[in-house]
């Protein structure tokens, strides 16, 4: 029997498609797991309870490992388990192909300052230009996404319809959605969670290419 076949009968109730909460991706759901277990967790638990492939969750443990997330604590039986360490918050860490952990926060949190502090509507334009400085460059793309983000999970009023000549939609920050000074926490995956009020605020789901590619929920419901 594979670890798949094995973690079925647990992952039944975890419907990606009719689920009426926020989709969380496989990543993120093994370090929900993680977190909630942080003082002693095998890799086996925590892909079960994450509803991720062991293969994926081994990676992803391994690579929290080396940047110092997680220790291990004893190996029995080939068995290894791992408390965690550092606590980054909500957000799992990313890691680009060299295994090196890849942040965004210092830019989000300039252009969340930028939307706070200035109460202006503001286009990508000039929300990059404003927000940028000489030693954090943020680029049109990333202003552009996160407005657009920021819009989908309430946060913003569009104030101003992008033109078809090229021109960018303009936006405001909702008065009663200032819930901090932390910024939301945006994933790869357009997961928004909002560490002023401990909330998921916004997510696109389902998202397949991540099931696909870290998950086991689709082999189930294709069942």
């Amino acid at each position: 029997m594979d670890l798949v076949t094995f973690f079925r009968p647990h992952f039944k109730e975890l419907d990606i498609m009719n689920s009426k909460t926020p989709y969380e991706s496989p990543r993120q759901r093994v370090w929900n797991a993680i977190r909630n277990n942080r003082n002693e967790f095998t890799i086996i638990q925590v892909a079960e309870i994450g509803a991720a492939t062991y293969e994926s969750t081994r990676d992803f443990v391994s690579k929290l490992t080396k940047a110092g997330f997680v220790q291990c604590t004893n190996v029995q039986n080939k068995e290894k388990t791992f408390e965690l360490i550092k606590d980054c918050g909500y957000a799992y860490p990313s890691f680009n192909k060299d295994g090196q952990v890849v942040s965004d926060i210092t830019g989000n949190k300039a252009m969340w300052n930028t939307l706070r502090i200035t109460k202006m509507a503001v286009n990508a334009y000039e929300l990059a230009k404003i927000s940028s400085t000489d030693d954090q460059v943020i680029s049109l793309e990333t202003a552009n996404n996160y407005l657009m983000t920021l819009y989908k999970a309430g946060y913003l009023k569009k104030v101003k319809a992008a033109k078809v000549t090229g021109g960018k939609a303009k936006y405001i920050l909702l008065p009663d959605m200032n819930t901090g000074p932390k910024p939301p926490q945006i994933q790869r995956t357009k997961h928004v969670f909002d560490p002023n009020i401990n909330t998921v605020m916004f997510a696109e789901r389902p998202e397949l290419d991540e099931e696909i590619k870290h998950g086991t929920l689709l082999g189930v419901l294709d069942a």
